[in-house]
């Protein structure tokens, strides 16, 4: 025997309900916008008033015909709106074309539809929930959201429920997520959680009466994501933080999570807004700034080269590229002859970077500062330089010439020396940077939702915006980056943990051999545009690359011999160290909760 509780809705169906669940339990309960309700058992036990007669019939005949239902809808139009789903057909009357034909879709692809609901607002607005797909419109966007978090994981959630004041509460795997539902009705969701029942049907009636429906146990183990999510940190004092407190404490406005597990990407998640203040929130696609994880996806780029025999990793820089190579006037000349491609991807090539390069006149005794770059504002009246300003240091360029200054074969973190190879490339494959590594790189990759363009294209307008330290949006919202290999991506933590499943695959990913086994193994053993940690031939044994642009921070961790990784992305700049230490905090949760052995 299941578990129940209602309030406020009419005495027939909780008469009705009552006598389900001392036996089969009740699978459907669904309320007209004009007082009406339906009532479906497991063993099709089925008892209804005030709704359409075509619905009543339409019910009886699936039925009757043996048909399993799993979900009754009933738009807030009222009147003959209504859609049944069951396990071998759906019937639906006056319901949106576009829901309909979403509906046939997703029978005709195999998916087993668990939930079809309406907001209370009229028009266009609905979900669909099945067991391997989701798709909604124009949906609260806090609820889409989450909606795309929990039909993730090794437990999806099955429905989605909306109340009659715009509350919502999304459930069914063993866990569940609302917004402004009614208080009590919340809190017996979650008695019936700490009794160990789990919630399978919640249904409102238009006045504010609710049905809660718990026909089996909770699963005896959690699923990892919701146990990641919900048991993020635990304090010196024992208690447990949500990643949403974590967030929240480090000033983190949006979030993009992603899980390698078994070198596929197990489940990729979204937290938090595109802006600070804002009603807009992450998606699981949203577009951030990747900063320097450019660099490992333009070495890529350039060992594919290298691969085609367009070029050779030992030759010097200058062989393949009509830029000519820029020295110091205090280095020495030979050493252009010294810098190879292989030593710039490893950041030995000579040239070393923006804060770490004055005085300008000197080849020793610089001062510290990073490799990177400091992009322009992405606001009326700043001109960008061209990419051969950039080499030169000259007007509108806001970093000095970029310029051997000590001998190949020392490290110097070189943002600078990757503008060198984005030159090159241009050189060798006549192609703008951009466009090759979209069409060599991230689609072989299967980064689909990425690119290098400068200007975002409208696919991935809807972008995070970038934080200060402040957590205020930086002027123009996210800076411009024309020095693209070295900073110039956009990509989202899932599209990110396909080059982690290249790295870990010896080059392999959805069955694209982007590099050879041998140049991917390579690109770890000789840290080419990566960073490694540990003996290849130990468990533990990682690579990674962090990224740092004015208002975005992210990460990107793999375990080759574990088949596993992590990728994390952040709307906030890292100069106080917060988004880093946001980012180590996920990595660390996953480790945890996934017994990763470091």
């Amino acid at each position: 025997m299941g578990a129940f509780f209602d309030s406020n809705i009419p005495n027939d169906a909780h008469t009705f309900i009552t006598s389900c669940m001392a036996g089969p339990g009740v699978s459907v309960v669904a309320f007209t916008p004009g007082g009406g309700w339906v009532v479906v058992a497991p063993n099709g036990s089925y008892y209804a008033e005030g709704i359409p007669q075509d619905c009543f019939t339409t019910l009886g005949n699936f039925i009757q015909n043996g048909w399993t239902v799993r979900s009754i809808a009933f738009p807030p139009a009222g009147g003959d709106s209504w859609v049944i789903v069951a396990d071998q057909g759906y019937f639906a009357s006056n319901i949106p074309n576009d829901c309909f034909q979403m509906i046939g879709n997703f029978f005709n692809g195999g998916s087993k539809i668990s939930c079809v609901a309406f907001p209370p607002s009229s028009g266009d607005s609905w979900v669909i929930v099945a067991n391997n797909a989701m798709f909604a419109s124009n949906i609260d966007d806090e609820c889409f959201q989450t909606l795309c978090n929990y039909t993730q994981g090794s437990r999806r959630a099955t429905q989605v429920t909306f109340a009659p004041n715009g509350g919502w509460i999304i459930y069914g795997d063993e866990a569940y997520f609302a917004q402004n539902l009614d208080a009590s009705c919340f809190a017996q969701v979650q008695q019936f959680e700490n009794e160990n029942s789990l919630v399978g049907h919640i249904a409102f009636t238009p006045s504010g009466g609710w049905s809660v429906i718990c026909n089996d146990p909770l699963p005896p183990s959690p699923d990892p994501l919701r146990v990641f999510e919900d048991f993020f940190l635990q304090d010196a004092n024992g208690q447990w933080h949500t990643i949403y407190d974590r967030m929240s404490f480090y000033g983190v406005p949006g979030a993009s999570v992603a899980f390698v597990q078994n070198n596929t990407v197990s489940w990729r998640t979204s937290y938090g807004v595109l802006q600070t203040g804002g009603s807009e929130y992450v998606y699981t696609n949203t577009a951030f700034q990747a900063a320097s994880i450019s660099k490992p996806h333009t070495s890529i780029g350039v060992q594919v080269l290298a691969q085609n025999n367009s070029i050779a990793l030992s030759d010097a820089v200058g062989k393949d590229t009509s830029w000519p190579v820029a020295t110091r006037s205090c280095a020495q000349a030979a050493w252009a002859n010294q810098s190879t491609i292989q030593l710039i991807l490893q950041h030995m090539g000579g040239f070393i970077g923006r804060g770490n390069t004055y005085p300008l006149t000197s080849c020793s005794g610089f001062t510290s500062g990073g490799g990177g770059f400091a992009g322009y504002p992405n606001t009326p009246g700043v001109t960008l330089p061209t990419l051969d300003q950039i080499l030169s240091g000259s007007a509108p360029a806001n970093s000095p010439p970029i310029e051997i200054t000590v001998q190949p074969g020392t490290f110097f973190y070189s943002g600078m020396g990757y503008v060198v190879l984005m030159r090159m490339l241009q050189d060798v494959t006549g192609t703008d940077f951009r466009d090759w590594m979209q069409q060599n790189v991230l689609t072989p990759l299967g980064m689909t939702n990425s690119t290098f363009a400068l200007n975002l294209p409208s696919a991935l307008a809807r972008a995070a915006v970038g934080h200060d330290t402040n957590v205020q949006p930086i002027p123009g919202l996210r800076n411009l980056y024309p020095e693209a290999s070295a900073a110039g991506l956009y990509t989202n933590a899932g599209d990110l943990c396909q080059t982690i499943i290249m790295l870990n695959s010896a080059g392999l990913v959805n069955d694209t051999q982007v590099l050879s086994a041998q140049q991917a193994e390579a690109m770890l053993s000789n840290q080419l545009g990566i960073f490694t940690s540990g003996q290849s031939n130990q468990l533990g044994y990682l690579f990674n690359h962090n990224g740092e642009n004015f208002g975005f921070t992210a990460v990107i961790q793999g375990y080759p011999n574990q088949g596993t990784g992590m990728a994390i992305m952040t709307n906030r700049d890292n100069g106080d160290g917060n988004a880093g230490s946001f980012y180590t905090e996920v990595i660390n949760a996953l480790i945890r909760v996934y017994a990763i052995q470091t």
